[in-house]
């Protein structure tokens, strides 16, 4: 296949081509494209069939006739579906040289790319198809050399139809080029560095690197870096992170699964004999490519048990703060009516021994113990003990009070005396 393609198109460099008008076969529709250097595409109908066709305009005095025929001849023997093909012969007229090509409906990769991030199930597919027609090229030791979204073309518009266009820059695996117009992110360090008037040796690498990237791209919806070169920022946090010099997982692949983490890395490797290549994609399509967040129903359900669990506390604390209110109130109505009781003893005269009733306070000190045993519930073991002992010191002293206050209250009550002279026999 390969000795086929080159003779060819070696062959077809020979012959001159033949000059048609644009008119003659077509009806133009619309200009799609102006590319650089004069090229133009256009949107036409092809007068025979009725179909439509993307024709390439390429200006004859802004390039090479020998590397158009060769892009032509690439391009019209390619049998692979996700490869676009030419649909009819080369022609030229009086400013460009000319050939029909696959009209893809719904525009490049790089104009949806613009816009929004792929999401998954979708990446994978671009990536599977992609993978699948550069596998189909590098069987025949060939490079696409130039893999970037604007030449990945969209036939429907789901993803699950993309073909790869664009094959100018296709040439045979360890041919000497010409270094070409930097295209960001998408070439390898290889091209980043040295002097950008040398040229470079093509490999398969470049497509592998550029299909890393590529993924990337998809699934963020931007370039993960600008050039890849140490002195930029991000590529240099990427190479540290792939070197194990850093274990911090660069920013824009903190999202990434283990599994697509390596293959990235193996992609993405710097040095190009030791990058993966393309087909090794096909063994994690099965993987998960994004961490997946929570499902949407079960944060709802967790939010919720939160909630009432706070609630919950927040109702506890509330019962709680009101048992303590209302045992304060209480005690402190209990002293009011010990005090209460007392003065009324004191103005009867009374010898009735002042007893105190279970659950109640018989001194402010003991009062106060109780208050502060009801408020701090967790307090130390040395605490509890201590207000022990203070209680015990509280009750013995108010205890012999008391006993003092009946001694006195019996020698001045004649019915006391009685009682005395009655226990004496």
């Amino acid at each position: 296949m390969l000795a086929r393609l080159e003779s060819t198109a070696s062959g077809s460099s020979s012959c001159d081509l033949p000059e048609e008008s644009l008119s003659d076969h077509y009806d133009i529709i619309t200009i799609l494209n102006h590319g650089r250097m004069g090229n133009v595409i256009y949107l036409a109908a092809d007068r025979s069939t009725g179909e439509e066709v993307v024709l390439k305009a390429i200006c004859r005095d802004m390039c090479r006739r020998r590397e158009v025929q060769r892009e032509y001849h690439y391009a019209s023997h390619f049998n692979h579906p996700n490869l676009a093909v030419a649909t009819s012969r080369l022609f030229q007229t009086d400013l460009y040289l000319v050939y029909p090509m696959e009209y893809a409906p719904f525009g490049d990769l790089g104009s949806l790319l613009r816009s929004k991030a792929i999401e998954e199930v979708r990446a994978r597919w671009v990536a599977e198809q992609v993978a699948s027609g550069l596998t189909y090229l590098h069987s025949f030791q060939l490079v696409h050399g130039n893999l970037v979204p604007e030449n990945i073309l969209i036939f429907k518009p789901n993803l699950s139809l993309v073909k790869i266009t664009d094959f100018g820059s296709t040439c045979r695996g360890g041919a000497y080029v010409r270094r070409r117009i930097s295209a960001g992110a998408y070439n390898p360090p290889e091209l980043c560095s040295g002097d950008g008037s040398e040229g470079y040796y093509t490999g398969t690498s470049l497509d592998s690197w550029a299909l890393g990237i590529l993924i990337i791209h998809c699934l963020t919806g931007v370039q993960p870096w600008v050039t890849s070169n140490v002195n930029d920022q991000e590529y240099a946090a990427f190479r540290n992170w792939q070197r194990v010099k850093s274990t911090r997982v660069p920013r824009p692949f903190k999202r990434f699964t283990v599994r697509l983490l390596r293959l990235l890395r193996r992609l993405l490797e710097p040095r190009g004999w030791s990058r993966y290549a393309t087909k090794e994609v096909f063994k994690y399509l099965e993987d998960d490519w994004v961490i997946k967040s929570r499902d949407r129903a079960d944060s709802q359900d967790l939010n919720g048990t939160a909630s009432q669990s706070q609630q919950h506390s927040w109702l506890q604390s509330g019962v709680t703060q009101l048992t303590l209110r209302d045992r304060r109130q209480h005690l402190q109505q209990q002293q009011q009516q010990q005090q209460q009781r007392e003065r009324q003893q004191q103005s009867d005269g009374g010898v009735e021994e002042a007893q105190t009733p279970q659950g109640r306070v018989s001194s402010p000190r003991r009062f106060l113990a109780e208050l502060l045993r009801f408020t701090s519930p967790t307090s130390s073991v040395r605490q509890r003990r201590r207000n022990h002992a203070w209680q015990h010191s509280s009750s013995s002293s108010s205890s012999s009070s008391s006993f003092s206050w009946l001694n006195s209250s019996s020698s001045s009550s004649p019915s006391f005396s009685a009682s005395t002279s009655y226990s004496s026999v």
